[in-house]
């Protein structure tokens, strides 16, 4: 039976308020606004949050893997070394506004949302979706790519520097002004049809 989180503490709008070792594990959180609010080694996987709305929340060492959204918006939220698996973010409300820091968001799904200037550093995110985003000016320095999807995206100015096991087909993503740096960028080679040699 799922719990669900609803005026159980007499409030729905948290304010700069901080949940230290929390454990919401698989409940359904409704119609909660939390703002400038920080989670701390929290556990919240597999939470189901509707109707709620987190801006300018920081979540630190927490593990966040696949929560759910239904109408929730995620505005200024910073993740820092943090678990964050399996999460279909396309759910979200548009723009997700959320910045990763050293954290692992491997098989997740961003799938056409708005991430302009967002940030994604030092982090682990292999097997990542990011189909149809807007990408534009988003940073990626220093993390691991591996399989991530990269596909009808607008990457202008998007930073890669320091980000590793890319693979990013130039024929449908737009780069303009993006940045790269070798060894990584020779990968663009394997999406060409040309035959390579040592």
């Amino acid at each position: 039976m799922v719990a669900i989180i609803k005026n159980s503490d007499g409030e729905n709008i948290h304010y700069n308020k901080k949940f230290d070792n929390i454990v919401w594990e698989e409940r359904n959180i409704v119609g909660k606004n939390f703002e400038r609010c920080t989670f701390y080694k929290c556990s919240l996987k597999e939470c189901f949050f509707e109707d709620c709305f987190f801006e300018k929340c920081t979540f630190e060492e927490c593990d966040l893997s696949l929560i759910k959204f239904k109408d929730t918006t995620m505005s200024g939220v910073q993740i820092n070394g943090s678990k964050a698996i399996g999460i279909i973010w396309h759910a979200a409300g548009n723009p997700v506004s959320v910045t990763f820091n050293n954290s692992r968001i491997s098989y997740s799904s961003f799938f056409g949302k708005n991430l302009k200037k967002g940030k994604f550093i030092n982090c682990i995110a292999d097997e990542v979706d990011f189909t149809n985003c807007n990408l534009t000016k988003v940073n990626f320095e220093g993390t691991e790519l591996k399989n991530a999807i990269f596909s009808n995206c607008d990457l202008t100015l998007a930073n890669f520097v320091g980000a590793t096991n890319y693979t990013i087909n130039l024929n449908n993503n737009k780069t303009s002004k993006a940045i790269f740096s070798l060894p990584e960028a020779l990968s663009f080679l394997y999406n060409l049809d040309i035959i390579l040699v040592e």
